[in-house]
């Protein structure tokens, strides 16, 4: 399983985070993990193991898990689409990961943030291409 590589604007979404808002631009680069970076899991391992800072949204939730910096994108409806996360370290470059996982499982990736950054995060549910939904940006520190 590796994350998807986008090189296409996800729509018009607006990230609100903080005072200001964002779009989401094109991403033409893939996460900095390799696919030795993502594990799965299920999202009731996630949640009852974790002390996850979570944003979920019809059929999708991501969850940063701050001690030892995991990114989960788990798949949380029996709906046919896919879940994926757009994400940003430290303000920096916006990356999208799409994962086809099936209902109740969750991809794990691995990133490597210093205790003073932090993380935006946003769940998306995907058709295909097509972002059917997506949560509000929460927005976590490395240090928990």
């Amino acid at each position: 399983m590796t994350p998807t590589r986008l090189s296409r604007v996800i729509g018009t979404l607006a990230l609100g985070v903080g005072l200001g808002a964002a779009f989401v631009t094109p991403v033409s680069a893939a996460p900095a993990q390799t696919s030795e970076g993502v594990s799965v899991t299920t999202v009731d391992k996630v949640a009852a193991d974790y002390p996850c800072y979570s944003v979920s949204t019809a059929g999708a939730m991501s969850c940063f898990q701050p001690y030892g910096e995991h990114l989960y994108t788990c798949d949380t409806a029996a709906d046919g689409h896919h879940p994926g996360t757009a994400y940003r370290i430290n303000g920096g470059t916006w990356r999208v990961v799409e994962y086809d996982l099936g209902n109740g499982n969750c991809a794990d990736l691995n990133l490597s943030i210093g205790e003073s950054g932090y993380i935006d995060i946003q769940a998306c549910n995907f058709e295909g291409n097509t972002v059917l939904n997506c949560s509000s940006v929460r927005r976590v520190s490395a240090n928990g």
